[in-house]
């Protein structure tokens, strides 16, 4: 390598460095504020609800979960079946003039004999705090498959974190690794 290029490609790892060490610092300074007022005050809680419904009955199957989150940080939840595994990342966006969007992306890979499917999915949602939301990734099949079958849904309640911790009475719940707050007996898989 010749002088100059070396000389720029030190340069350029440097400068990336130097940012790096920026993220980190701005990082500490944030966990350095003794009670977190900024981030508890813009924190919102998604309750999610995952459910196995079969036709006219109730659920064969429920999982509930709580997860803290900030706007514009996304929250994934994984459920995996026998040929079946489906991937849904939730993630609250504030507007400017305060309002919520829901962007929804849900992946679903299944088995059917020898072939595995992928299906993918992209929706934004306007949605109120408190509001539910009802995410079906594998559609609503028994009109079209005239079949009778299984619906899976998720349900999806945002609400202010800050508010829900005037309410709780009791200590809360460890946060796993993930930053998820989660009932003991109820566990999403």
């Amino acid at each position: 390598m010749s002088r100059p290029n070396s000389r720029w490609l030190l340069l350029l790892l440097l400068l990336a460095a130097a940012q790096a060490r920026a993220q980190d610092d701005e990082l500490e300074q944030i966990f350095q504020d003794a009670n977190l007022e900024s981030l508890i005050d813009r924190a919102l809680q998604l309750n999610i609800t995952a459910k196995v419904l079969p036709p006219d009955e109730s659920p064969a199957w429920n999982s509930v979960s709580q997860k803290v989150t900030l706007p514009g940080r996304s929250v994934a939840v994984r459920i995996v079946g026998e040929n079946l595994r489906i991937d849904a990342v939730f993630t609250p966006y504030e507007e400017e003039d305060g309002t919520l969007v829901l962007v929804v992306q849900g992946q679903v890979w299944y088995s059917e004999a020898a072939e595995t499917r992928y299906l993918t999915t992209f929706q934004s949602v306007p949605v109120g705090l408190g509001e539910k939301v009802l995410f079906f990734p594998l559609g609503l099949s028994e009109p079209l498959s005239k079949k009778t079958t299984f619906t899976m849904q998720i349900e999806v309640e945002i609400y202010p974190y800050k508010q829900l911790l005037k309410k709780e009475k009791h200590p809360l719940l460890p946060i796993d690794p993930y930053g998820r707050r989660e009932k003991a007996d109820q566990p999403l898989l």
